[in-house]
């Protein structure tokens, strides 16, 4: 009687201790995530974030990473949902190593790598420079830079946003259309596209959300120094670089609250099953 006492006396003590742990280490790391978040708009002032949002500089960052968001966001669509198919649908040699290569080694290229690989591809001296100087056409620190620095960061996200949407979808609804004579074209976008869309949706909200902060690629392929590269984040850093950390901190609280919307907008529209979708 006395042992099954302290046993449960025990294993309550045990279970409120490690509540208590858990509650005290979430406490302190959504303290210090909020703090550093809505460290922004402690820093600043409404008057200062105005004066800075009618700077033509601003202004000019702002235009320039809209435009080339959504022209890499339109990119990234037409050339990931193929490729996403093909992985997806397709069983082929070196399927593997074909993911690896362009899904998972670009997500996890260093920042600046990535870049420092388009500028050394893309340069008078690189193989596709060299190939591109004989039409006079060079792309290094200009605004289609920009564009290919935020496609190149982006696209791995959606083709697995994507890729795993397509794979959710079960394959026999597929083979059932086969059998009623429907073809490839046919299956996929009456069939998988459809049943595949919110996924398609989320994968490519993520990537306008990524190419809308990306700096590393952009920084190097781009540069920065004119108003046709100029993007927000990398007119963050040269801002903070030179002390006009109005500047920065305007720029900073308007990517921060744009991030912010994106990320809503898929916890609340982009809520598709994560489950197989049957026949």
């Amino acid at each position: 009687m006395k042992n099954t006492f302290v046993n449960k006396f025990y294993r309550k003590t045990a279970n409120r201790t490690f509540d208590g742990i858990n509650y005290i280490f979430s406490f302190i790391l959504i303290a210090f995530m909020f703090l550093i978040i809505g460290s922004l708009f402690f820093t600043t002032t409404p008057s200062a974030f105005f004066q800075q949002m009618s700077s033509r500089v601003v202004l000019v960052s702002i235009a320039v990473t809209f435009g080339s968001s959504f022209i890499a966001s339109l990119l990234v669509f037409i050339f990931s949902v193929p490729t996403a198919y093909v992985l997806s649908r397709k069983t082929f040699w070196g399927k593997r190593a074909l993911e690896t290569v362009v899904v998972d080694l670009p997500l996890s290229f260093p920042p600046g790598v990535d870049g420092l690989i388009l500028l050394l591809l893309l340069s008078r001296t690189g193989i596709l420079g060299k190939l591109l100087d004989h039409f006079h056409i060079y792309i290094p620190y200009t605004f289609a830079a920009v564009v290919l620095a935020k496609l190149f960061v982006s696209i791995p996200f959606m083709i697995s946003f994507v890729r795993e949407a397509f794979d959710r979808v079960d394959k026999n609804i597929e083979n059932v259309a086969y059998t009623l004579g429907a073809s490839p074209f046919q299956v996929f976008y009456k069939l998988i596209f459809p049943l595949s869309i919110w996924g398609v949706l989320k994968g490519l909200v993520m990537a306008l959300s990524k190419s809308l902060g990306e700096i590393g690629a952009t920084l190097i392929l781009a540069g920065g120094l004119t108003s046709a590269t100029g993007t927000m984040s990398v007119l963050i850093y040269f801002a903070t670089q030179k002390g006009e950390m109005d500047k920065a901190i305007a720029l900073a609280i308007i990517l921060e609250f744009l991030t912010f919307i994106l990320l809503t907008v898929i916890k609340l529209f982009f809520k598709e099953s994560t489950h197989r979708i049957h026949a």
